[in-house]
């Protein structure tokens, strides 16, 4: 992705797994803090690597999806037409809308604020529920 008017170049790739699981690397964030305060989920996974090449992401992404699938004994989405991905891509806004519709703003700032104190790692990747459940599996 490029944004019109803009220097930089952004790469993202994700992949839908079954029971609503969803793995995306990006090698950029505008601002992970807003993300991890207001807008994750916890069955999608982000992890951000800066300053990598897409092969590389494409790498990290593939071999972390395959780790994740057999952790949680998941397969990829069948159903690969763009008539899937933008139905997938509505419900996953509609998720996120009716959730800060609930976010008490108060608590999303404060969680804004705490991330700051976070580690590098714990900043560069959101793993939801899967660090729970993999552990219970392992």
């Amino acid at each position: 992705m490029q944004r019109l008017g803009r220097s930089f170049v952004f790469c993202a790739i994700s992949s839908g797994l079954e029971q609503e699981w969803l793995v995306s690397f990006k090698d950029n964030s505008p601002n992970p803090a807003i993300v991890y305060a207001f807008l994750h989920r916890p069955r999608g996974i982000i992890v951000v690597q800066q300053g990598v090449t897409p092969e590389e992401l494409l790498r990290s992404h593939l071999k972390f999806r395959q780790k994740m699938m057999r952790d949680l004994n998941l397969q990829l989405l069948t159903d690969i037409s763009i008539e899937a991905y933008f139905d997938k891509s509505q419900r996953i806004r509609t998720a996120h809308r009716k959730a800060l519709w609930r976010k008490s703003v108060i608590i999303g700032l404060v969680e804004m604020w705490l991330f700051n104190f976070k580690s590098e790692t714990q900043k560069s990747q959101w793993l939801g529920d899967y660090a729970r459940l993999a552990a219970r599996k392992g």
